[in-house]
């Protein structure tokens, strides 16, 4: 129904329809707002868009886009609000002209500059100003290619331009430029957009220059010295048209030092415009540094020996742009090129810039050694908490005094992650420099890998350990030391990372010694670790622990024996299989297992009824590992009728093992 409703208000000619519709787009929510906006667009009248434009304002941010999106099919209106006598609805159109960006109206803009009304002039003019800003931002973000991405207009100062951030429409009217980087379609459509409406645009200001003399015309010269960036520009040829209205005007602000928006237009005035003779003058007399570094980066001024006198008139400009500099490298030998690092470096610019031109000026003299060795020792002259980054661009260099040195000013300067820059080029670089590093960072990169062993798995750790052995010849020794000389729980952890980095066999003697360790802890990880060793004969050593006080000790014994099949241990075996402590007692009947003594059977059976429940669990956990499934019956009484928990709980545990393991089996069949 609704629909057939706005079809009829469509379709009919009666300008009923039209208050109708602007009703519903002034009273109605968003999705109402939104119908009748687009019923309003199809019927294309001028009254019903001329509403729009005087409900412009008010609308939500959805609408106003689309209504700039749309905002050809608003020309006729443009024109007749643009020239009616309703002054809020004539500022409404001028101000929906700037922010659509319709150069092709401006001649509606200039029928209101001289309607003899001050509030009429005066939007004429900030949309004036608003359309050349658009235009010279926009030309300069073309100017920089399809990667850079354009700032928001700033003044001299460094704050918004001509209030840019206080005007809410010239606010949204950035917002749509400004902030994005232009893929090449978009970039094409932006400029045939900038060829379509700027002539009008420029024709539309310098006409206002030249007539208009109310209290607009500063801010009318600020948006002819806006469009004075090309030489083909109209309100620049203002300087060469005799009797215009405006050209002195613009001679006096040219002969002034300039804003940073008008360099373009200070310097195509020295070019193009006969203002040469001012241009030295006024030259020396600018100290804003934005406006320096626009100035210097745009002149042919640093070169040769109008070098030094540059210098002189400036302190704090960040000059010598990328280009120029490469371009003037060619023509200049290593020395010379080493020689504008020492004017960089006096230059008061910041060190990120002039680490960005002097390792550009080392790349020019790769092939002299005094030269880069000239730059690197500027960069060790600045304070500590400089920038670093040519220093470290030198520890990549093709000799190997200047590694070192850049090595030590960075070991000398600890910046942060200092480690992370020096670690990386322990595989790379001559001894020399990898003794260097290795006495500063060499502590400092164990006792990192030390501080996360815990919190790695065993393959992260693993990996990281052997890429720290590769990385630091000393770590080994380190991890010796504390082997012998830290707290037991530390002992313990340095046995298990020497186990874990393959380095058992070179620490074989000081495993040994810990064997008689008054901590059984550590006694104990030093017995499990020797096991490991097949070279190493270990018979007076297990005599020794196997009869050690700890049980602890003395199950890693049977572990050993069971590991390296000592069968003249049989004996010692049979007794500890009747020990008192379960864990000893397992190991004990899963070693004659595996050295295939027959009574392990029988031991593992009385293990299984013995009244303690620890003891009953150990056997349970050895009859797991050994995979000795006769005893299965005894396991499923003590799941039904052992009084203990603990054990029933394991015995279930074990028998749900087993279901699953021979549960593939039994589908196969």
């Amino acid at each position: 129904m609704l629909q057939q409703l706005v079809h009829a208000l469509v379709q009919t000619r009666n300008e009923a329809a039209d208050d109708v519709l602007l009703d519903a787009l002034r009273l109605g929510n968003e999705t109402e707002k939104t119908v009748a906006f687009e019923a309003l667009v199809q019927r294309r009248t001028i009254h019903g868009l001329g509403g729009v434009i005087a409900q412009y304002d008010s609308l939500p941010q959805s609408l106003q886009l689309l209504v700039l999106n749309n905002i050809r099919a608003f020309h006729p209106a443009l024109r007749e609000c643009g020239r009616s006598d309703d002054a809020a609805l004539r500022l409404a159109a001028m101000r929906l002209i700037a922010l659509g960006r319709q150069g092709k109206l401006a001649y509606v803009l200039s029928d209101s500059l001289h309607s003899g009304n001050e509030t009429l002039s005066r939007g004429a003019v900030e949309a004036m100003v608003a359309l050349a800003r658009w235009v010279a931002t926009t030309t300069r973000r073309l100017q920089k290619g399809p990667t850079d991405r354009i700032a928001p207009a700033t003044d001299a100062a460094g704050g918004p331009a001509n209030g840019a951030g206080e005007d809410p429409r010239v606010r949204e009217l950035q917002s749509l430029l400004d902030g994005r980087c232009p893929e090449p379609d978009e970039q094409t459509q932006i400029h045939a957009q900038l060829a379509e409406q700027r002539p009008e645009i420029e024709q539309a200001v310098a006409r206002a220059l030249d007539g208009h003399r109310g209290a607009g015309a500063p801010e009318l010269l600020r948006a002819g010295l806006l469009l004075c960036d090309w030489p083909g520009s109209r309100t620049l040829a203002i300087l060469r048209t005799a009797k215009h209205g405006g050209q002195s005007a613009m001679v006096r602000r040219l002969q002034q030092p300039p804003e940073s928006e008008h360099v373009e237009a200070f310097l195509l005035g020295a070019s193009h415009g006969g203002l040469r003779s001012q241009f030295g003058i006024t030259f020396a007399h600018v100290e804003d540094p934005p406006v320096l570094d626009a100035l210097l980066r745009k002149t042919h001024w640093l070169k040769d020996h109008q070098l030094q006198l540059c210098m002189h008139q400036v302190t704090r400009g960040c000059w010598w742009g990328e280009d120029t500099l490469g371009r003037d490298l060619l023509r200049r030998s290593p020395a010379d090129a080493a020689r504008i690092g020492d004017w960089l470096a006096t230059s008061g610019s910041h060190d990120i810039v002039q680490d960005e031109r002097l390792t550009r000026i080392a790349q020019h003299a790769s092939a002299d050694f005094a030269a880069r060795l000239r730059l690197l020792r500027l960069a060790m002259r600045r304070p500590r908490g400089a920038s670093i980054k040519l220093i470290c661009s030198f520890l990549s260099d093709n000799d190997e005094r200047l590694v070192r040195l850049a090595a030590r000013e960075i070991v000398r300067r600890r910046p942060a992650d200092y480690e992370n820059i020096l670690l990386p080029l322990m595989t790379s670089v001559a001894p020399s420099v990898r003794r260097v590093i290795s006495r500063c960072v060499g502590q400092a990169g164990f006792e990192q890998f030390w501080q996360r062993f815990d919190r790695l798995d065993q393959a992260t750790r693993r990996a990281a350990g052997r890429a720290m052995l590769k990385i630091l010849p000393d770590a080994a020794g380190r991890l010796g030391r504390r082997l012998l000389s830290d707290p037991p729980a530390q002992q313990v952890k340095a046995i298990q990372m020497a186990q874990e980095l393959g380095l058992v066999e070179s620490f074989a003697p000081a495993l040994q010694q810990l064997c008689a360790d008054p901590n059984p802890k550590v006694r104990s990880k030093a017995v499990a670790a020797l096991g490991e060793m097949n070279e190493v004969p270990l018979s007076p050593l297990l005599d020794r622990v196997l009869h050690d006080s700890d049980a602890r000790v003395r199950a890693n014994a049977i572990e050993v024996l069971e590991t390296r099949q000592e069968t003249e241990y049989v004996p010692v075996l049979a007794q500890r299989a009747r020990a008192a402590h379960n864990r000893e007692r397992a190991n004990a009947i899963k070693a004659m297992h595996k050295m295939k003594v027959g009574t392990a059977t029988a031991q593992l059976s009385a293990m299984l009824g013995d009244e303690r429940p620890e003891h009953r669990i150990s056997a349970m956990w050895t009859l797991r590992q050994i995979g000795w499934w006769r005893l299965l019956n005894d396991v499923a009484r003590l799941a039904k009728e052992d009084p203990n928990l603990r054990v029933r709980r394991y015995a279930l545990a074990v028998l749900r093992d087993v279901s699953e393991l021979l549960q593939p089996q039994a589908q196969a069949v």
